[in-house]
Parts: C-alpha cells; structure tokens; sequence
C-alpha cells in the first residue's frame, strides 16, 4: 500500500466538555421533583384533608379579612373577598419561595455531604414545591369565583399562565440568594421575616388598592413588585382586561436585577457550602 492509499491518521479526540450547570439540573430534574413531592408529602401526613388545606387556608384569612374590611370600608363583601383571596393567593408564593428558599440549603445537609449534585437543586426544588402550592391556592381560587362571582369568567384567565411563569422568573432568584445567604447569615431567616412583614402592609395583598394612589405612596407603590404582581393578576381575573405593559416591565427588571444577584452569589458561595454546616 503505498502512501496516497494509506488510512489517514485520525485527529486526536477532544477532551470531553463538562456539563453545565443548566444541563446538570435538567438531568436532576427527576430527583428534584421527587424532593418537592417528599415534602409536598412530610406536610400532610397523617392530614384527613391533606392538600386541600393548600386551598382552604387562604379561604378561611381571606373570609376573616372581608368580614372585617368590608365592615370598615363598606364594600361589597363578594367582590371584596375575590380583591382579598387573589392577593392572598400571590402573596402566600412571593413569601414562601423566600421563606422555604432561606431553609433549603439548611435541610439538606445530608443529601449535599452524601450526594455529588449542584448545591442549586435545593432551592430549585422549593420553588418547584411553592409552585404546586400556588396552583392549589389558585385553584381554590377559581372554586371560591365560582361560586360568589361567576360573571368574572373570562378568556382573560389564560393570563394566569404567563402569571405563572413571571412569578417564577421573580421568585427562583430570590430563593437561591436567601438559601445561600441563610446558610452563612443564619440571622437572615429571622430577619426577612419581619421585612416581609412590613412589605406585606405597603403592598395592596388586601388593602384597597386605590389607597395606594395616595401622592405620599405613589412613588413606592410605582416600584413595588408586589403592587405589579397584583395589578398584573387582578386585571385579567377581577376586571377582564389585559394587564398594563409598564407592570410587566416592572418585573422583567426585578427579575433581571435578582438573576444577576443569584448568579454572582452561586458563583462565589456554591463551592464553600459544605463548610458552613
């Protein structure tokens, strides 16, 4: 065989390229469902309603919140239970996405000593948890319209669905950064609690959201996500209209700022987490 006929040499292979982070959380995807799930479970065991209790808690503050409200503001007290039951709703995954998110790291000591995965599948997971929660406090939701207020069935609903999606675009980063920050600061859970609670009184969660157009609290309620969030579930849901661009675009920056920060924190925490056990 001469040399024009020889077999060329092949070129040497390339060293494989390491999954990335996204790809290894796809290819955990499965495990990190059965971790929402297990918890989903751990919360209602040995419960006789058991998940149902994921509709009927925002059910039974938003029918004490009306009847007290009503009688102050003299509303009528269906259309005032539906404003109160969607903020509700909204609020119960904004708190819990950072309140679950902060404890993540925490509980799973045992899976990260043991179990070779990126740390970020733990806050991933609550958010996968807060998520279900959502869509049985929405569907509780639907239930209760139903039956006080059925005229407000529209095609505007299917807004829920992009609802959905920029709550967890929001609420993912915020839990990553209090999973990480928690885990070194654990003062952060304590803390968060009480500015959650403050946030929860300069947000229209049940107050009348008119009162918020007050000069003195106009600027604030401009930049304030969850006045967005509100604005952005309550037009489609209670008024039939599509929700205001300039809301969207509120949370579009949020999102984008927070990202930004789960990323920088991901990227200088993720590797000492084992210590601060």
């Amino acid at each position: 065989m001469n040399a024009s006929q020889a077999a060329p040499i092949p070129p040497p292979t390339a060293p494989a390229v390491p999954e990335g982070l996204f790809a290894r959380l796809w290819t955990a995807r499965h495990f990190t469902l059965h971790l929402a799930l297990a918890e989903l479970r751990a919360r209602f065991r040995r419960s006789y309603i058991g998940i149902l209790w994921a509709m009927l808690q925002p059910l039974l503050l938003t029918l004490v919140i009306a009847v007290v409200m009503t009688a102050i503001f003299k509303q009528p007290f269906a259309s005032f239970s539906v404003y109160v039951f969607s903020g509700l709703v909204l609020w119960e995954y904004f708190t819990n996405a950072i309140m679950i998110g902060a404890v993540a790291l925490v509980n799973a000591e045992g899976y990260i000593k043991q179990v070779s995965l990126p740390v970020v599948i733990y806050p991933v997971k609550a958010m996968v948890y807060c998520t279900i929660l959502f869509g049985l406090g929405l569907s509780g939701f639907a239930l209760y319209t139903l039956a006080v207020s059925p005229d407000l069935f529209s095609l505007y609903w299917l807004y829920i669905a992009p609802l959905t999606l920029a709550m967890l675009a929001l609420c993912t980063p915020l839990a990553i950064i209090s999973a990480f920050i928690n885990l070194k600061f654990r003062d952060y859970q304590q803390s968060i609690g009480i500015a959650l609670q403050m946030l929860w009184y300069l947000s229209p969660v049940f107050i009348m959201r008119n009162i918020f157009e007050h000069p003195a609290l106009a600027t604030w309620t401009a930049i304030n996500p969850i006045a967005a969030l509100c604005d952005i579930m309550r037009a489609p849901l209670l008024e039939g209209r599509a929700p205001d661009a300039r809301d969207w675009m509120v949370i579009g920056v949020y999102a984008a700022i927070f990202w930004a920060a789960a990323l920088i924190v991901m990227a200088r925490e993720r590797k000492k987490v084992v210590f601060y056990f």
